[in-house]
């Protein structure tokens, strides 16, 4: 019989099939990765977006929510006794009396990106605090409670018993003893107004408090502004305000928000009826901040986000913004960097400034 030969090599063309099917196969693992790295990005990129969107939204409409919420007491009837003559005194900020509880303003570069809208809030929270105790001599009030790190010296609260309300700034809080002070001078910035010198109403009492107060709760009222910022190309949504701890700086809190717009619903005071919806435009701006004129009722507020890294997206990318536009011919925003290739989205949601729907007037 005879034996079968024995295989010494391979031959060229076998060598080259196998390469080429080697090939073939570890481009098909390389494709699979690079497509499932893509999708990764894409995912992530979408994710964060949406993320930053649902935050945003979710803090600004908390605070228009609030917005022109006083307690049990209509704005009119609150009085402040923060000293006004204080070189630190920001009318803005620290404006308490008779408030004008939303305002809107244009972006110019200086503090808000040009062309942006900004809103201003003022209102209050309850953290349920009441007052059982008052010395008019030392300025010491007694609380039934107080949650840790809610109240600090330098922070902002108000006093009312239901027909009369008035704000002042802490200088000193003790959660052990439950008790509160606002002493006169200048152990916090601004202070609050020394007796005799300008107290409200004509008031002279040693805590320049304009009423006597036997009982009462304690808000804890915010002034509150909201704006894009721009940092080195890159914007942001910032938050500054002062509230029960004291003052907070202009913060970043949501990251690569690029845009921000917004309408006003309007109508009279007295009803829930909404009859008009402006946008807020450098044109109509001061008639839209004058509430003799302008009774904002809710906000529209439409935000556009983009993705924290560039070249995610294929192409360019284009959106309908603000979302209250005429999109019909296609959509009317993209970027002015023909190489930008973040992704992009809008988010819009309208928020009704609940006071105001049940309010009766002042």
């Amino acid at each position: 019989m005879i034996g079968m030969s024995k295989q010494s090599g391979l031959t060229l063309i076998e060598l080259l099939i196998a390469s080429t099917l080697g090939l073939l196969l570890t481009l098909g693992v390389a494709q699979l990765f690079v497509s499932s790295s893509d999708s990764f990005r894409m995912a992530e990129a979408i994710g964060r977006m949406q993320e930053s969107g649902r935050l945003a939204q979710d803090i600004l409409g908390r605070s228009v929510r609030n917005a022109d919420y006083w307690g049990c007491i209509n704005f009119a009837d609150v009085d402040s006794v923060l000293d006004e003559t204080h070189a630190n005194y920001d009318p803005d900020l620290h404006d308490f009396s008779s408030p004008e509880a939303i305002q809107f303003f244009i972006g110019d570069g200086t503090t808000a990106a040009t062309g942006t809208v900004a809103v201003a809030l003022k209102g209050a929270r309850s953290p349920g605090i009441s007052m059982t105790g008052i010395n008019a001599s030392s300025a010491v009030i007694d609380v039934s409670s107080l949650p840790s790190g809610l109240l600090a010296a330098g922070g902002v609260v108000l006093l009312t018993d239901c027909s009369n309300g008035v704000v002042f700034q802490l200088t000193s809080v003790n959660e052990t003893s439950l008790k509160i002070g606002h002493n006169t001078g200048g152990s916090v910035v601004p202070g609050n107004m020394k007796s005799g010198g300008g107290c409200p109403n004509g008031s002279s009492s040693a805590n320049c408090f304009p009423d006597t107060y036997a009982s009462g709760d304690i808000f804890v009222p915010f002034s509150e502004r909201y704006y894009i910022q721009e940092n080195a190309g890159r914007r942001s949504l910032v938050f500054e305000g002062i509230g029960g701890t004291g003052a907070v700086a202009a913060q970043e809190i949501v990251s690569d928000v690029i845009d921000m717009q917004l309408q006003v619903g309007t109508g009279p005071q007295g009803d829930n009826i909404i009859n008009n919806w402006q946008t807020v435009t450098a044109a109509n701006l001061a008639t839209i901040n004058n509430t003799a004129v302008t009774y904002v009722k809710a906000v529209k507020i439409s935000i556009l986000v983009r993705s924290p890294e560039d070249g995610i997206a294929g192409s360019r990318q284009s959106a309908c913004y603000p979302a209250w536009s005429d999109c019909s011919a296609g959509n009317n925003w993209t970027p002015t960097s023909a190489a930008d290739r973040h992704y992009y989205r809008v988010y819009t949601s309208t928020y009704s400034v609940r006071n105001r729907l049940l309010n009766a007037g002042p």
